[in-house]
């Protein structure tokens, strides 16, 4: 093979790894548009959802009716939670800003958590 031939093939074989890199970033992004998509679908599921429960959410359907209890029960919960944690607060003389610092520390806040309750 002479010098030109190796300087052809070479050639050709740089422009082929440059076409599939370009074919790979697009794949790429396209990967990442669709993974932004899947996450709007979530949210507008979620979205009805609250709507739903909140429409129909002590009077549902009967294929929705195990779930809208799982809901009124954890909704329960939480508010049983939120009374113990005052009464802890309360006895053991803490301020919100000490529950705050340590909320902050263990990242139990989730800001993009925006559940009515």
């Amino acid at each position: 093979m002479d010098f030109e031939a190796l300087k052809s093939k070479v050639t050709e074989m740089a422009q082929s790894g440059v076409s599939k890199a370009k074919e790979m970033v697009e794949i790429g992004k396209l990967k990442v548009n669709n993974a932004t998509e899947a996450d709007a679908i979530r949210k507008a599921y979620a979205e009805i959802g609250k709507l739903y429960f909140a429409q129909h959410g002590m009077d549902p359907e009967p294929a929705y009716a195990a779930l809208c209890a799982k809901i009124v029960e954890s909704k329960e919960r939480i508010a049983y939670n939120d009374e113990r944690i005052t009464d802890i607060k309360s006895a053991a003389n803490l301020a919100d800003a000490d529950i705050a610092a340590m909320d902050a520390e263990l990242s139990l806040d989730d800001p993009d958590d925006d559940l009515e309750l």
